[in-house]
This record gives C-alpha cells, structure tokens and sequence, in this order.
C-alpha cells in the first residue's frame, strides 16, 4: 500500500470503520472512531496519549487499525515494529488469535494489503522449552518406570508446543528443569535445530509488524537499554500499553529488591545438592537467625507488610549472613557452579543493603498468611521517575489505555503514577461506553442504619441479611464482590442453606467454582481479588452485582511513605487513597454489564457510598450515570420490567 500521510491515515480510518469493518459483521461505534483518530493523532505527533475507553468499546480495533495506518506512510525499509504491552495472558492470546487475524483478513478482502499482520509473543527465556534439556529430562524420567508414567507423557507434549505456557499440568520442577537456562553453550548438541533460537530469529525478523509481551518483559527491555545491554525486544518504532492501569504495579513488582527467607532455604538445599554440606549448613544456620529478627521486627498482626527498622536483632543477623556469604565464596569459589557463586554475591549485596540506612528506599517486611515466607523488601522511593527514565525519555510516540485509567472525572492520579511529568506532551480522552446504563442498569443503596457502631459480627449478618434479600429480588443471578476474604468466608457461612439457589464461594485460587458459576443458569458467587477485573460475565449470568465495601487500599509502608508527600492527612487520601478506590471500583462495576443487551442491579452495601455517606459523590463520579435507588422493591420492579419469562424458570 502506498505511503499515508495525516490527511490520507484518517480519511481511512473512517473508511474502515465505517465501511469495511461493517461488512466483516462489526457494528458502528463512534466513540471507537474518535478513539482511533485521538491514536492517530498520537502516533503521528509523537506525544503520550491516556485513553480511557468504556467497557463494550472495541480500544484493541482502534489502536490496532491506528498503528497499521501510522506503519503504512514508512517507506517499507524503514518500518520497524510496533509493541503492544498487556497485563493478561487472556488479551495476548486473544491479540494473537483473534483481533489480528480477524483484521488481517479484512483488510486482504478489501485490497489494503497483500499479506497478513504478522505478531508475535515475545516473553523471558524461562518460558520457553529447552530441546536438550527437555531431551535429558526425559531420559531421567524413563529411568524411573511406569510410576512416572504421567510425567512423562507430559513431556512428550513439550516437543509439540515450544511456549511452556501450553504445556498443561507440568510441575514447576520440571518446568525449571527443561527450559532454557540463562546463559546457552554453543557447544550444544542441538544449537543448530534448537526451537528456541529458530523462534528468536523469526521474532527479530524484517516481516514482523507487532510485537506482543507483558509489561514486565517491556520493562525489563527499558532497562537492560538503560543499562546498555542486549535488547529483549527489536527496537520499534511506537508503543501501545493496554491494560496501562496495571503498568505502575509492575513497575514496583520489578523494582522491588528481595532477600527471602524462602529463597536462601532453596540456595541452602542448592549448595547442599552440589556437594557443599558445610556452606549449606552455614547459610541455614544464618537463615533461620534472619527469619527470627524479621518476626521481632514485625510485631504487628494480621498485616502482610509491615514497616522494617534497623535493630540489634536483625543487624547481628544481616551482618552474620554477609560474613557467612563473604567466607563461602572466599573458601570455596573456584568449586562452586557459577550459577550458586552469583546468588551468593547477591545475598551478600542485599544483605549489606539492608543493614545499612537508605533514604531512596521504602523497606518493609512482607509474612505470607501461612507464615512460612518473610521476606526482606526495599523498593525505590520515587518510581514514577523511573518509569520516566525507562519509557518516557525516548520520546516515542505511546498510547496507554484501559477501561479505568481515569479516577472519577481526571487523569491527575494516573499520570503521577506514571511518572508522565512536565515536559512530556501528554493528551489524554475519555471515552464512554456505548452500553445504555441509564435504560440497563440500576444503582442500589440500603438506607443508613440508624446506628452505626456494630461488631464485626453483627455487620457480617448484616451484610448477609442485605445480600439474601437482593438475591431473592434478583431470582439469583448474583456476583458479590468482597474486599476481604476473611468476611467472605463469615457471609458464605451465615448464607449457606437460606438461599434456593446455587452458591459458589471463589476463594484465593478458586477459578473453578467460577467456571462452575457461570455453567449454572441463576447461581450466586462470593468471590475476591481476581475477579473485581479481567472476568467475564456476559448475558443473565450476573443481574445482580453486590460490592459489599468500597475497593480502599489496604495500608502498607509504600503507601504510608507517599503520605509524606502531602501537606496533612485529608489531601494524601483525596490525591491517592480516594484516586485509587475509584478506579478499583470502576472494574468491579465492569463485570455488571458485558453486552449492549445485558440489564443488571448494582448494590453497594458500604454506608459511606449511601446517600448522604461521606463517599457518595467520590463513588458516582466513578461510575456511569444510571438511576439510584434506596428501595428493595425498587430492585425487584426493576428485575420483572426487564428479563424475559424464561429468567425466572
């Protein structure tokens, strides 16, 4: 296709939209057109542009259409690809699968272009298949007989799929064993056939249009070009961030540095297997010391983050592990795998930055619930300047979108979490659903409660008493969303055997009671943490959609350390805590409504959302505009006047 200059990228943008996506079976979406010219507005200036598109929307056609628009003015031997960064393996594949194919073939029926889009998945070595270790490992296993029968079949998979990702069942021991390591020998016996390098090759090829990873890989590509290393991803020439809401938690994820108390026990048992029972023995020892002073150092209950200082427990213990560390490498490091030799400099580095003060660093001790793991945490003070430094100082051209990326009515949160500071040329839009909320959907509060001050017991049978109400409004039909799993697990109790309908609790893990949910035609699901985003429940599957507590943060040292930015107390909530519940909210509230012919009631039990609560506005400036009511009988007038007879069989 000839070159595209501004002018020519939106006459077909509307043309495609209009025209050609209509005949492939799409509807016509004009937020989606706006959207798209809003990125191709982006692409062309070169600017930062946060897109906030409503649910139903179709962001993923527009800034696909708007990125191959944009790639087609480059004459052909200067195109490089485009990124598209995601937060789900869900939206890789279905990028890949889906939404390129689709629009590849459109676009080849019409006579746009001659070949399809080629993508590729781009993600770390350890998630890739190793032929020769894959071919050692099972040699290993067939040694061991017909009670390793499974295993091996599994195996025997991974010489049909290359990405570990499809080979289901497999352990995570053997996953580590048979993956590419981090470092291959050219001396290989399968360096010339291996799958790994032919599909390295293939991704860094000239044909290669988009290239799709997770924002962890984008970031660790931004740093190892900081750092002047090797590259993870071909240089490209634009990039798209979808599901940019996650992005700024990645970004802590990665920066934050760990010594484990899990980790060192693995390091210990390591040194032991290479035949150094000596220097396991040490490591052990100075473990379990670490593990004591952390416990002391974190009197505090029920809190997976607690702040960490200095004492002399856990000094004496961090001192005890460097001079262990420094001794073993001193003793014993011509001997030592080189593997075994960099985790060893790695614990004395972080064990010497930890025993020392650092301003830069928020440091905290994280407990697992089952307090088998703690963990020593530092991450950096400042991250949104890091993300600066890492993607924002390239000036390429970026377009980050999500269904939740502004809080309430602005974009003041976000672009400070993303550290997009002045003098960065940042546009930002937002877009609403094109779904009929005010025809579709109802918003729910119980009247006040005359008083206020129950225990925590009688709340649960409030809440419960509240949500057997609702659900025999709604015939069943029900999602409730939980901020703790803890009064989850009270309500579930109190509601077993009062309700006629199915119910399902989805406790940490529990995909399966979802699936079974939705397999079921008027089940009610208690459910927590994964489900506020990312799940999909279109049709009469979920009608009603109880969010028992606003979605506030929890308290933790990194939030605490933010508080001192601000002036008091009253300004750090409504710049970040208020920010924060109103874009966990907005998800919630996403799962009520999928489809442009789904009707669903949405009840948020929390006083301070109630009319006249002290977060009332905070929460309807978050949501779409919808009618509101205080009245039960109003939910059930509601229910009758829009589901067919069939709903209430």
């Amino acid at each position: 296709m000839e070159s595209l200059g501004y002018d020519a990228a939106h006459q077909q943008a509307e043309y495609i939209f209009r025209t050609v996506l209509p005949a492939c079976g799409m509807t016509v979406r004009e937020g989606q057109i706006q959207l798209c010219h809003a990125m191709l507005d982006s692409l062309y200036n070169k600017e930062v542009t946060l897109c906030d598109a409503g649910v139903g929307l179709g962001k993923t056609y527009a800034y696909l259409i708007a990125c191959l628009l944009w790639q087609w003015q480059r004459p052909r031997e200067q195109w490089q690809p485009v990124v598209i960064s995601t937060a789900s393996v869900t939206l890789q594949d279905a990028l890949l699968q889906q939404y390129i194919p689709f629009l590849s073939n459109a676009l080849i029926q019409y006579g746009y272009i001659d070949e399809p889009a080629h993508a590729v998945l781009r993600k770390g070595k350890e998630r890739f298949v190793c032929d020769a270790r894959l071919e050692e490992r099972r040699m290993q296993i067939a040694q061991r007989g017909e009670a390793f029968a499974r295993r091996a079949a599994l195996l025997r998979a991974a010489d049909r799929y290359l990405d570990l990702d499809r080979v289901a069942g497999l352990s995570r021991y053997d996953r580590q064993h048979i993956c590419v390591p981090d470092r291959c020998d050219r001396q290989c016996g399968a360096w010339e056939s291996c799958r790994y390098r032919q599909y390295v090759r293939a991704s860094n090829g000239p044909t290669i249009t988009i290239q799709i990873c997770n924002h962890n890989y984008l970031l660790a590509d931004a740093v190892h070009r900081q750092k002047g290393w090797n590259p993870l991803l071909r240089d490209y020439q634009a990039l798209i961030i979808d599901e940019a809401h996650c992005l700024p938690d990645a970004a802590q994820q990665m920066a934050t540095r760990r010594l484990s108390v899990q980790k060192l026990t693995q390091l210990a048992e390591q040194l032991a297997r290479a035949h150094h029972p000596y220097a396991a023995q040490q490591v052990q020892t100075q473990t379990r010391a670490l593990a004591a002073a952390c416990i002391l150092n974190a009197p505090a209950e029920g809190k997976p983050r607690r702040a960490f200082a200095i004492t002399d427990a856990s000094a004496t213990a961090l001192a005890g592990m460097q001079k262990v560390v420094t001794q073993i490498l001193e003793r014993e490091h011509t001997r030592l795998p080189h593997h075994l030799q960099n985790q060893l400099a790695e614990t004395k580095e972080l064990a010497g930055r930890f025993a020392r003060p650092d301003d830069s660093m928020i440091r905290y001790i994280e407990i697992a619930e089952n307090g088998e793991s703690v963990s020593l945490c530092a991450v950096p003070r400042d991250l949104p300047s890091q993300l600066y430094d890492l993607l924002w100082k390239r000036e390429k051209p970026a377009i980050l979108t999500s269904g939740t990326l502004a809080a309430g009515r602005d974009f003041d949160y976000t672009a400070r979490r993303m550290g997009l500071r002045d003098g960065v040329p940042v546009n930002t839009l937002q877009v609403p659903s094109p779904f009929d909320y005010p025809r579709n959907a109802m918003l729910y509060f119980p009247l006040r409660p005359d008083v206020g001050n129950y225990s925590k017991e009688a709340q649960n049978e409030r809440v419960a008493g509240q949500i057997e109400s609702l659900v025999r409004s709604a015939c069943g039909h029900t999602l409730v969303l939980f901020t703790s799993y803890d009064q989850m697990g009270h309500v579930y109790e109190q509601l077993e055997g009062r309700l006629p309908y199915p119910m399902f609790k989805a406790a940490r893990g529990g995909q399966r009671f979802v699936e079974q949910f939705k397999q079921c035609p008027n089940a009610v699901l208690l459910a927590g943490g994964p489900c506020w985003e990312g799940v999909d429940f279109p049709g009469d599957v979920v009608s009603l959609l109880v969010i028992v507590r606003l979605p506030f943060p929890v308290p933790d040292p990194v939030r605490e350390a933010r508080r001192e930015r601000y002036p008091d107390l009253h300004s750090y909530i409504q710049a970040e805590i208020v920010p924060e519940m109103q874009q966990k909210l907005r998800q919630g509230f996403g799962r009520a409504i999928r489809t442009e012919q789904d009707s669903c009631v949405v009840a948020i039990l929390d006083e301070r959302a109630g009319i006249g609560g002290k977060y009332h506005d905070a929460a309807l400036a978050a949501l779409p505009t919808c009618p509101s009511t205080e009245k039960i009988e109003d939910v059930q007038q509601f229910i009758r006047e829009q589901k067919r007879p069939d709903y209430f069989l």
